[in-house]
């Protein structure tokens, strides 16, 4: 059995129990600052870090991040951060915490926990790492306080007992896990310049209100893009009402796609061979004959708590297993022939949407209606061609992100792992 006092995967040539010492023996701790001050924000001077900034083992910051008037700031110089300075999320994802490089040095924290080590005990990766495991996220949340939002406050942080081997190996500790950071953001950063990409062209392919051509196109295509009303376009397909207590993921005849998995699940396009669908419990496909969907017919989310609301997606993938439109969705088909992919990106793609915030009903839920959404205006490319090449380059971008978004996950939780079995 393995001494409590050491991790379980450890680093050849350490041997040595590991300490426990209380984090105010071996760093200054102070509190970042705890009152608003947004009469004091600028586009330049002091940089602000705030509790949404702090991500595990990094920073990121909006694309204009918030600064403070540097007079403000030169007011509360003794919460000036320091490079090497861990901060930590005081309210919210409560212990999550980054270490202060060359662009934080000289910022000031707002509703944050920061902490300098003495660097001759502790060093400040091998702190942050520390700061976002399991073990001590757990602690903080089993201390916090807070009605809904957890609150971590200074007098449980500064009872805090930190395990502290000697310097060389934490040294080497906090150096593997600053490479697992540096990765992972080196991947979320792919990740969201493809995102941006993504959303650049459904604002470029697509042509703008009261435009017939698209701001971007394929060589090769001319012409304008011909505009329908909805219910030209579309002929109506009937939905359930079943909620999700007559659904089930293990077993049934047909398939059944709910609203809340269009909004939050699905993509522009579903492939029912691919995607997780739940079944209808006890359903006989007989008793849906009319409700039946085939491959390229799309459906909309035609309630939600934001504006996502009419959300649409196309279906593809229709095998052997018949699939049906459920609750709080509108399903309708082409009257005509489309390239596969091409509706449910032009769906959702802010040339379409722009039509659907006007008809928008309702306060704490947003709803649509069959009825408005039929009056919305279909703009699309005659050349079967030009539709389909617009629906591969999405379905291209779809799958690139995808891919990223997996490798991204494979690493934190590779990360996690370590963070479980590299500390006491």
């Amino acid at each position: 059995m393995k001494n409590k006092q050491t991790p379980e995967i450890r680093f050849a040539g350490f041997a040595n129990a590991w300490e426990q010492r209380e984090i105010t023996e071996v760093s200054k701790v102070f509190i970042g600052l705890v009152t608003s001050m947004t009469e004091n924000y600028r586009e330049d001077g002091t940089l602000l870090i705030r509790n949404s900034d702090i991500k595990e083992g990094r920073f990121e910051f909006a694309e204009n991040p918030i600064h403070l008037d540097e007079a403000f700031a030169e007011k509360n110089t003794t919460r000036r951060l320091k490079k090497g300075d861990v901060v930590t999320v005081h309210t919210g994802d409560i212990g999550t915490s980054a270490v202060i490089g060359d662009r934080e040095d000289g910022a000031i924290g707002f509703a944050t926990i920061n902490t300098r080590p003495n660097k001759d005990i502790l060093d400040s990766d091998y702190l942050a790492t520390f700061f976002n495991t399991v073990k001590h996220k757990n602690w903080a949340l089993k201390m916090s306080t807070g009605d809904g939002r957890s609150n971590y406050n200074l007098y449980d942080f500064n009872r805090l007992q930190i395990p502290i081997p000697n310097l060389k190996e934490q040294k080497q500790i906090g150096i593997i896990f600053k490479t697992f950071d540096d990765i992972i953001t080196l991947h979320q950063r792919e990740l969201t310049t493809l995102k941006q990409t993504k959303q650049g062209f459904l604002q470029k392919m697509f042509p703008r209100e009261g435009e017939t051509v698209p701001e971007v196109r394929f060589p090769g295509f001319t012409g304008d893009w011909e505009q329908r009303r909805f219910d030209s376009v579309f002929d109506p397909i009937p939905s359930n009402t079943l909620s999700r207590a007559d659904l089930n993921y293990d077993v049934g005849k047909i398939k059944n796609i709910h609203y809340g998995d269009i909004l939050i699940k699905y993509g522009a396009v579903t492939d029912c061979g691919k995607d997780v669908i739940p079944f209808i419990t006890g359903a006989e496909v007989s008793d849906y004959q009319r409700h039946l969907l085939q491959n390229g017919d799309v459906l909309f989310a035609d309630a939600a708590e934001d504006a996502t609301v009419g959300k649409a997606t196309e279906i593809a993938g229709i095998t052997s297993i018949p699939v049906v439109s459920g609750l709080h969705t509108i399903a309708c088909r082409p009257k005509i022939k489309m390239q596969p992919s091409f509706l449910g990106y032009y769906m959702n793609s802010p040339s379409y949407r722009q039509q659907l915030l006007p008809i928008m009903q309702g306060i704490k839920v947003l709803s649509i209606s069959r009825t408005n959404l039929a009056k919305t205006t279909i703009c699309y490319p005659n050349s079967a061609q030009e539709q389909s090449q617009i629906g591969i380059v999405f379905a291209d971008i779809d799958h690139l992100i995808t891919l990223h978004q997996r490798e991204l996950d494979a690493l934190k939780e590779t990360k996690k792992a370590f963070l479980q079995k590299m500390f006491v």
